[in-house]
């Protein structure tokens, strides 16, 4: 125990950006023993414990953990041991207060309480488009790391890999968001084995229709957006997330074509499910559908169409960052399509510039509205704008079946 300890509290001070004389500067306790601490060659005391804390900013955490002592707590130790471990070291997590939040996560076990993983999937899920910053990443990494060691340490039951699908697919998506394109996909591919794996239908639809979705931001074609989505529904037509998501990776597919009927009659099929979900939470089905509905009317509609959904999407985005920003974007675009360039440019630019950490799909708006400014059109704003866009080339490039 005090090898895997020493570890963690290490790997906790390096997160930090600490150095062994300045933390024995701050605890009062020598280099020395510090350093033997570390490396296991001694046990760890509460006062010393007590003191990483204190000069960490996670008090009351790893003390907690340290009292995480004999039979009772045996899984759920070795659980966090290796997520800290891992998480601090392999995983690149920056800054220790990310790190001290997979801890809190991570407690429940231990205080004699049974982790809700559809509550995770479910504040994870909202995280996603509210805050998708380095820390939400490193905490949702965390999350993907404990449901593996419980599924190694108790077995795989259905609960437990329905929770690591739908956790996978969040973490790809937040990879995505990040660029990081090639990674996300092999989160997408692992997401989908897993809900096959735990014989969850809703799981198994939602995973393909989300990286349908998401996918023809990434690379995706056309057709291959369209065969994941049908893939989904051949699953399961039921109401559902996953239906939700897969007539919206179709809305994608004809506003791409600039097929508005198309697109009208995807957002009907969107629309149908929404009306028959349960679920009136501020980024649910409704939400998710009006910033369709937008995006449609925005990039191949009228300009009265766009401003008539305008007036209704933007209240109810307004509580979700990234699809807010991201629909700013789009009305923007909508502006320029009507010719009035400057204002579409600045509202786009505030957009973008509101958001608390870049956002792939926002960044994908913003060079879907370059690609309709005049060719000659030049304003300082623009050039900013510029600078938000990805360097990749967007899904209207990707046409080709």
């Amino acid at each position: 125990m005090a090898e895997r300890f020493g570890e963690v509290l290490k790997s906790m001070r390096e997160a930090a950006g600490v150095s062994l004389r300045a933390l024995a500067e701050r605890t009062y306790y020598s280099k020395s023993e510090i350093a033997r601490v570390e490396s296991g060659q001694r046990p760890p005391t509460s006062g010393l414990v007590a003191a990483y804390d204190t000069a960490l900013g996670t008090a009351p955490l790893l003390t907690t953990l340290l009292a995480l002592d004999g039979e009772d707590h045996t899984m759920q130790r070795r659980a966090l041991l290796a997520t800290l471990t891992a998480a601090t070291g392999a995983a690149g997590i920056a800054g220790v207060t990310a790190v001290a939040e997979l801890i809190r996560h991570g407690l429940l076990d231990g205080a004699g309480e049974v982790e809700d993983w559809g509550q995770t999937v479910t504040e994870y899920s909202r995280r996603l488009v509210v805050d998708p910053s380095p820390a939400f990443g490193a905490a949702l990494l965390g999350q993907v790391m404990l449901c593996k060691q419980q599924i190694v340490d108790a077995g795989p039951t259905a609960e437990r890999l329905r929770a690591a699908a739908l956790l996978g697919q969040l973490y790809g998506l937040w990879q995505g968001n990040q660029d990081k394109i090639s990674e996300a996909h092999g989160w997408y591919r692992a997401a989908a084995t897993l809900a096959d794996r735990s014989g969850d239908t809703p799981a198994r639809v939602f995973t393909r229709a989300r990286t349908a979705s998401r996918g023809i931001f990434e690379g995706y074609t056309l057709t291959e957006t369209r065969d994941h989505a049908r893939e989904a529904l051949d699953i399961s037509d039921r109401p559902s997330l996953g239906a939700l998501e897969a007539h919206s990776a179709l809305v994608h597919v004809h506003a791409l074509a600039e097929d508005l009927p198309g697109g009208r009659r995807a957002l009907a099929g969107m629309l149908d499910v929404a009306d028959r979900l349960d679920d009136n939470s501020p980024d649910g089905p409704a939400a998710r559908t009006i910033s369709f509905v937008h995006y449609l009317e925005s990039r191949c509609g009228s300009p009265r169409s766009a401003d008539r959904i305008w007036e209704q999407a933007e209240p109810m985005l307004r509580p979700i960052p990234v699809w807010w920003r991201e629909a700013q974007c789009y009305y923007g675009l909508s502006l320029v399509r009507r010719g009035d360039v400057a204002e579409g440019v600045r509202y786009a630019l505030d957009a973008v510039a509101a958001l608390p950490a870049p956002v792939r799909t926002v960044g994908v708006a913003v060079a879907d509205l370059l690609r309709v400014v005049p060719a000659g059109y030049r304003s300082a704003e623009l050039d900013e704008l510029r600078a938000h866009a990805p360097t990749t080339p967007g899904p209207w490039v990707a046409l080709a079946v």
